[in-house]
């Protein structure tokens, strides 16, 4: 759990977390055998922070706001995805509010065509390996920090590469297909 929150908040601020703490709950009635909600601090060089809660046993909410010392930007949703959901985020600042909306794009086929592309032209993809390890070291501080109730200190890091805007991709949600299109449908909820 956390990884787009996590995920967001690294590119946001261009940098890798310092140091993390977290703070977990066991809903008794769910029966997992870890914390099913987590809330998580990160600390970042030059004395920025972040913070996110993630839960299995709560009701769904997905909303991120950054604020800074210029602007607040507020999103929802800012991580879920559809044919019909498009990111929308609300700039706020002295001079007033401005939204800013983006259609909805299929994620998915975005990134298989980018991947593709990586392929065919001999070009190393981002995200990759270095991205991966960058995310799993601040999550296995994370697990560290439950166990211990701590602050887990990370040794400085710096990514090679980062996310830039010539890898957005507008791909148009594909058409979803319609229960008697599909075949074998085995219903994951009622």
């Amino acid at each position: 759990m956390g990884t787009y929150p996590l995920n967001a908040v690294r590119n946001l601020f261009g940098e890798e977390p310092i140091s993390v703490h977290a703070v977990g709950t066991k809903a008794p009635d769910r029966g997992f055998d870890f914390h099913d909600t987590v809330a998580v601090t990160l600390r970042f060089p030059g004395e920025k922070t972040a913070q996110f809660t993630v839960s299995y046993a709560t009701a769904a909410a997905e909303s991120f706001t950054l604020v800074g010392t210029k602007a607040t930007i507020y999103a929802t949703p800012c991580f879920m995805f559809g044919p019909k959901l498009g990111i929308t985020y609300v700039e706020k600042t002295e001079d007033g509010e401005k939204t800013h909306t983006f259609d909805p794009v299929d994620h998915f086929g975005n990134e298989t065509q980018y991947f593709s592309d990586c392929i065919l032209t001999g070009r190393d993809p981002e995200a990759d390996g270095e991205e991966g390890l960058m995310d799993l070291r601040v999550l296995a501080a994370v697990e560290k920090s439950l166990e211990t109730g701590e602050v887990v200190v990370l040794p400085p890091a710096k990514r090679t590469k980062s996310v830039s805007a010539d890898q957005a991709l507008k791909l148009p949600p594909a058409k979803e297909p319609s229960e008697d299109e599909m075949i074998s449908i085995i219903p994951q909820s009622k």
